[in-house]
């Protein structure tokens, strides 16, 4: 540390708590403050622009102080980030620690005990839960692995028009070769707790585009989507670079809608590519029927535990006719999820359910790159779709 002073920046918006930590620092000599940010969109800003060694990071910092430590580890990957906060704080502390902050400090620690822990995370060290610290880096690292060794794949299954039997659509699914063997879900969950659940999403999102060009013409491609992930500016990128006639967003429950106004934007701007949103596992709790309410949703996926109701008798299909029902009031199309038998296609039929997914329709498989499937489409006859390919 000597010679060059460490650059750090504050993000803090209690002016008191910033003038000592200012003071401290000042009466070091190895610190040189580089910039002071009131909230987590100011933090992101200033990190790009002035490149910080080390971050020191209110935990209540208006706009999130987890948001703000991975704005600030995005737009300065070397620099090493602090919570500054009470002890009454601890839960935002580990939130923070999460998404990739190195340790804490108390706000109320002297200067000299916060100058020697400001030295102690420049010099790789952590003054705060060193456990939780060491396993969150070992599931980010875990995590990282599988997206820089190629180790998720995806693979496509069919949806297919009810009454006519035809495939007009395939859902693209994650699937990862890495250790520890588990399912997707995992994957997801895990990557969400650490803070890189986008990053994974963007990744299966990229690989499900890279296999798009495979697709018979005409077909629609679903991908999931986490709220989080779709308010991402990478996402519109990657979706403009799809060859399919139309992209289909399913918002999964991997987090939930903050801010719907904020939420819809992000969702107009992908609609603006000509893709579609789809609400999934409609029927499986409070949250996907908000989203059907709030989010004009042009396709509504019916959750596989009602699909499985209607082998179960007159109340099972009371309740998936109730289901259904709601999402034809929003005006969108209605796909039922895991149909297993013919029964269940023949009762979805009868209650006006457009599409179908399941392994009774046809199990997910592997795309070649650039090879045209050998599965049925559409005749030859129909018109590629413009806008939403699902009524209103």
């Amino acid at each position: 540390m000597a010679g060059v002073p460490v650059r750090v920046l504050i993000a803090d918006n209690q002016q008191f708590s910033v003038a000592g930590t200012a003071a401290a620092l000042d009466s070091c000599g190895e610190f040189e403050l580089t910039g002071v940010a009131g909230s987590a969109s100011e933090a992101a800003a200033l990190a790009g622009a002035v490149t910080p060694d080390l971050a020191l990071v209110h935990a209540r910092l208006p706009g999130g102080a987890e948001a703000a430590v991975r704005s600030i580890l995005s737009a300065a990957p070397d620099a090493r980030v602090l919570a500054h906060s009470a002890d009454t704080d601890q839960e935002l502390v580990v939130q923070m620690l999460r998404a990739g902050a190195s340790g804490y400090v108390a706000r109320d620690a002297p200067a000299d005990s916060l100058t020697s822990s400001l030295r102690q995370a420049i010099e790789g060290d952590t003054v705060f839960a060193h456990a939780e610290r060491d396993a969150v880096a070992a599931q980010r690292a875990r995590i990282r692995a599988v997206m820089e060794h190629d180790q998720l794949d995806v693979v496509f299954q069919p949806i297919v028009e009810l009454d006519s039997l035809d495939i007009v659509g395939y859902e693209a699914l994650a699937r990862f070769s890495a250790e520890p063997q588990r399912g997707p879900h995992d994957w997801f969950e895990e990557a969400h707790e650490v803070g890189l659940g986008p990053d994974l999403e963007l990744c299966a999102i990229r690989k499900a585009c890279e296999r798009s060009e495979a697709l018979p013409e005409g077909m629609f491609m679903a991908v999931n989507v986490s709220p989080v992930t779709a308010e991402r500016p990478e996402l519109l990128v990657l979706l403009a670079g799809c060859h399919v006639e139309h992209v289909v967003l399913e918002v999964t429950e991997h987090a939930p809608v903050a801010d719907y106004p904020r939420f819809r934007i992000a969702i107009e701007r992908v609609r603006a590519l000509g893709a579609s949103l789809a609400v999934d596992d409609a029927g499986a709790g409070f949250s996907s029927l908000r989203h059907i309410l709030e989010l004009d949703a042009e396709l509504i996926k019916l959750d596989g535990s009602l699909t499985r109701t209607l082998d179960g008798g007159p109340r099972g299909r009371s309740l998936a006719s109730a289901v259904i029902a709601f999402g034809r009031e929003s005006g969108a199309s209605v796909l039922a999820e895991h149909v297993e038998t013919e029964q269940q296609v023949v009762e979805l039929r009868r209650l006006g359910v457009d599409y179908g997914q399941g392994y009774h329709l046809g199990r997910p498989r592997p795309l070649p790159v650039a090879s045209p499937l050998p599965w049925p489409s559409r005749s030859a006859s129909s018109e590629p779709a413009t806008g939403s390919r699902f009524s209103r």
